[in-house]
């Protein structure tokens, strides 16, 4: 049974413990800006739906009680609670204790998640393979060496995430081989020395953000011209990287990208022939037109 009250705000407690008490093989709840409802609605629910498995608290206020009380929900595979700030360690760890089979963890601007955090989850969630950590800004290269325990994640993504350098990058790199999405966007201490691990040890990469990363013409054409799986890629903002480190790189590759975003400007630089050959090779070029703002 799926049930869908995305954006139904004036949802309190007591719609949840009506719908707990009725609807107890409940698999799948949206409840995503449903900003009233409290621990109590919580615990209710992971007491009445040990059934289920999709949770969607996006938005919510949530805090570290609340997922003390939803942790009662063994069978979960994906949870989302994206933009509850009042998450910390304490709430991870009780996820990490009790919900085993999750898959997939979304902590998008979760502002209270440390490396602490982290490392609950890869004690405990062995079984994670898509875990959005974007804009949780404590995290640092400790709590990337926590994740790279994780041999079945697949798509990590770290926006945004200040305090991360190559070193975690190359823990991730090392550790995760199964992964296939990488979101680098905006970490700004990211450079060659994470590009070329991800490009020795990374082998499986298809998807790849690497926007506003200083990195160097050396290093894209290492990692582009290494990951023979890589299809789409994020070039937006790489200032370091000169017109001949593109067009050297697109045109080494040009037989295996399938999607590949750049600035605007580019393309009245690139050369026709390059950027025709990609095309006709069945190459979408994305074109953006975005100031170049350091935030």
């Amino acid at each position: 049974m799926t049930l869908d009250l995305t954006c139904c705000n004036m949802l309190t407690d007591n719609a949840i413990l009506a719908i707990a008490n009725s609807c107890k093989k409940l698999v799948c709840l949206r409840l995503e800006s449903c900003s009233l409802i409290t621990e109590e609605g919580f615990d209710r629910l992971g007491s009445c739906c040990p059934s289920l498995q999709e949770l969607d608290l996006t938005d919510c206020n949530v805090n570290d009680a609340g997922l003390k009380c939803l942790s009662r929900c063994s069978e979960l595979l994906d949870l989302k609670l994206g933009l509850c700030a009042d998450i910390t360690h304490k709430g991870l760890f009780h996820i990490g204790s009790n919900c085993k089979k999750l898959q997939q963890l979304d902590l998008y601007h979760c502002s209270g998640i440390s490396d602490e955090g982290l490392a609950a989850l890869a004690r405990g969630c062995r079984k994670l393979k898509k875990l959005n950590l974007c804009y949780c800004i404590q995290i640092s290269d400790q709590g990337l060496k926590h994740l790279s325990s994780l041999e079945e994640l697949s798509d990590l993504e770290l926006r945004r995430l200040v305090k991360i350098t190559s070193n975690g990058v190359t823990a991730i790199a090392i550790g995760c081989k199964s992964l296939v999405e990488l979101d680098i966007k905006r970490c700004y201490s990211i450079d060659d020395m994470g590009l070329w691990a991800l490009a020795q040890y990374a082998k499986n990469l298809r998807q790849i953000n690497i926007s506003y990363c200083p990195v160097s013409d050396a290093g894209l054409r290492i990692l582009v011209g290494n990951l023979k799986c890589l299809q789409d890629t994020k070039l937006v903002h790489l200032t370091r990287v000169s017109l001949e480190g593109f067009e050297l790189t697109l045109r080494s590759c040009s037989d295996r990208l399938k999607k590949v975003k750049l600035l605007t400007s580019l393309k009245y630089l690139l050369s026709l022939e390059l950027l025709q050959m990609l095309q006709a090779r069945g190459c979408t070029l994305r074109w953006v037109d975005k100031p170049l703002v350091l935030v």
